[in-house]
């Protein structure tokens, strides 16, 4: 019988569950634009939606957006949905809210047997009847809360988007003490100095040692930076940009510092 509930009450679960990420969703572009085969998704967590799009896709018409609050959805399930609205890039974000209990019917069957007697004339008689139902129960489900949001991108200007960008689109305009090869156990870095910012690119093809840390060809961009500030971009072994902090450490050690993935990289400069 618990089994048989559990059963159902994830049923019921399932026969509500909608994708927030299409229902929510609002047209910005002023005309819709024929489907995509081919959509990138960028997946972000803890940062503003609107932050990332100024900092990293702001070549990118925005032709939708979407925004809601629950548990947390896949963005990949929507991924279908972007190509059938004609994105050519689907940025999403999630923020940890808190925990939020939430009731569920549970519709479970009944039966009941009921023994009657009683006599026919003089003659006793004896019989069984059953009947059959259902009762509903209202169970608890406790989950995470997030809030959501989602940007569909058009590149209608057909620019080179970062993750794509090679050291023939940056043209190097001044010398920099941090111009040069830097390093660590994965692979070799090429960095110089490109109108304001610094700009980094595989100067050798990563090297894992058989595991699968890093993924790229040389001359690839890698990072973009401002040398003053340390704000910057690195793209992570999918080629996804993600904001980043980069500077120089008091053990001279060129690190950044990638947040909103938890992760933090070093190179050594190379002599």
């Amino acid at each position: 019988m618990r089994r048989l509930i559990a059963i159902l009450m994830l049923a019921s679960l399932a026969a509500c569950a909608t994708l927030q990420h299409q229902e929510s969703y609002r047209q910005a572009a002023p005309a819709r634009y024929p489907p995509t085969t081919n959509v990138l998704l960028f997946e972000y967590r803890n940062v503003n939606i609107r932050d990332i799009y100024e900092l990293l896709y702001s070549d990118f018409l925005i032709i939708g957006r979407s925004e809601f609050n629950g548990a947390y959805e896949d963005p990949r399930a929507s991924v279908g949905f972007a190509k059938s609205i004609g994105a050519d890039v689907f940025v999403t974000t999630s923020q940890f809210r808190g925990r939020q209990t939430s009731f569920v019917p549970a519709i479970a069957p009944t039966n009941s047997t009921s023994y009657v007697s009683g006599f026919s004339g003089n003659a006793p008689f004896y019989g069984t009847s059953y009947s059959y139902g259902t009762t509903t129960t209202m169970i608890p489900v406790q989950y995470n809360r997030y809030e959501q949001s989602g940007l569909y991108l058009k590149n209608v200007n057909h620019v080179v988007p970062l993750w794509e960008r090679k050291s023939a689109d940056y043209k190097e305009t001044a010398a920099n003490a941090l111009s040069g090869i830097w390093y660590n156990e994965d692979f070799d870095l090429k960095i110089y100095q490109s109108g304001a910012q610094m700009v980094a690119f595989f100067d050798t093809a990563p090297r894992n040692g058989g595991k699968i840390r890093e993924s790229g060809t040389v001359d690839e961009l890698k990072m973009i930076f401002n040398p003053q500030t340390g704000a910057g971009v690195y793209l992570m072994a999918d080629r996804a940009p993600q904001p980043a902090e980069i500077k120089v450490n008091k053990f001279g050690f060129l690190q950044v510092d990638i947040a909103s993935q938890g992760e933090l990289v070093s190179f050594a400069r190379r002599k």
